[in-house]
């Protein structure tokens, strides 16, 4: 049986956790699909609600490591449960991401057929997206309007991302996932980018070391940009995983350990590319990459115009009625103010308004 692999820390949204990890069973069960869960037991509630859960499913295995540390640590998490996997494909997929079968067997084949990687781009949904994205019927639907510059129900792309198969073999070559991450982030681009390297999927620069985000995938610099290349190919056969909304606090100590994580990525990536001189050519080949792609395939590249969208994110939600007259009106009261020699002040328009709206 083909086997997902699902890292799982219940120090942090324990509930939500466990109930997309059960539809995610449920699912697979449906799929003919083996799961394997690597479960950092911390000796909860939740964590023998998990235990106990799964034990309803025949397809599925709980690689359980007793864990005390206050961050996660998913790349030891993906690597017990890897580490049990007897196919030949191991699909790496996050409980938070919608669990589409269909998919999951795709980028499966995609590497029985002779690819390395085989990477899917991920949608992140809004609060609303997640609601309203109940089936798979949704999915076509929330491409099209994401790509027809409608971002309501999304809140951005990730390219490249975590949802991947690679064979076993290789993933064993490899070493598996670097361990020294622990919180938020880099041990995914971690693995990926030492796989790309290892199998000439890129090549070997110093603008690897570039970690800028982006707000556009298809004008993703440095890293990003190059290991987004991996994921044309699915983007243009519409062939997206899609991630459900869950709150977030940039302030706890799971999301602060990424700035530590991306200091360390720098260190281990600076030693394998050590020595390159910079590229000379200064466009992200993401690009050249996405119109060459679309070319070979007859593909209008002004289809995905809206992955060129820069825009920041407050730009692109319509606000409130009651905030759009507020804003006209404080502007019209400033016009107004700067015609005549009287001092109009702005926190007079705002008291003025908010009797007026009453």
């Amino acid at each position: 049986m083909l086997s997902i692999v699902t890292p799982i820390d219940l120090g942090r949204r324990p509930r939500e956790l466990v109930e997309r990890v059960n539809t995610l069973a449920s699912e697979s069960e449906s799929g003919g699909l083996r799961l394997i869960i690597g479960h950092g037991d911390r000796g909860g509630r939740y964590d023998s609600i998990l235990k106990e859960g799964m034990k309803k499913y025949h397809h599925v295995t709980v690689v359980s490591e007793k864990v005390s540390s206050a961050s996660p640590n998913m790349a030891r998490l993906r690597n017990i449960a890897a580490n049990a996997v007897g196919s030949e494909v191991i699909v790496f997929f996050d409980a938070d991401i919608f669990p589409d079968t269909n998919l999951i067997r795709t980028i499966a084949r995609q590497t029985l057929s002779g690819a390395s990687l085989a990477m899917a781009p991920c949608l992140y949904l809004s609060r609303v997206g997640t609601r309203r994205f109940s089936s798979h019927d949704c999915a076509r639907d929330v491409v099209e309007r994401a790509i027809d510059f409608d971002s309501g129900l999304i809140l951005h792309w990730a390219m490249p991302s975590s949802v991947m198969a690679v064979r076993s073999d290789d993933y064993r070559e490899l070493g598996g996932f670097y361990e020294g991450y622990e919180g938020h982030g880099y041990e995914d681009i971690d693995f990926i980018l030492r796989l790309a390297l290892v199998k000439g999927l890129v090549t070997p620069s110093s603008s690897l070391l570039i970690d800028r985000p982006y707000r556009a995938p298809l004008l993703a610099e440095g890293f990003r940009g190059v290991l987004s290349t991996l994921c044309l190919s699915n983007l243009l056969d519409g062939n997206i995983a899609f991630h459900l909304f869950h709150a977030k606090d940039g302030d706890e100590s799971y999301y602060q350990s990424r700035n530590e994580n991306a200091a360390l990525f720098q260190r281990r990536i600076g030693a394998l590319v050590a020595g390159l001189r910079q590229d000379e050519d200064a466009c992200p080949p993401i690009i050249q990459a996405f119109f060459s792609e679309c070319k070979r395939r007859c593909i209008d590249p002004a289809r995905f115009h809206a992955l060129f969208d820069a825009r920041p994110r407050y730009m692109l939600q319509r606000k409130a009625l009651h905030i759009r007259l507020r804003r006209t009106f404080i502007k019209y009261w400033n016009r107004v103010a700067g015609r005549y020699p009287v001092a109009i002040k702005k926190k007079n328009a705002q008291s003025y308004l908010k009797h007026f709206i009453q």
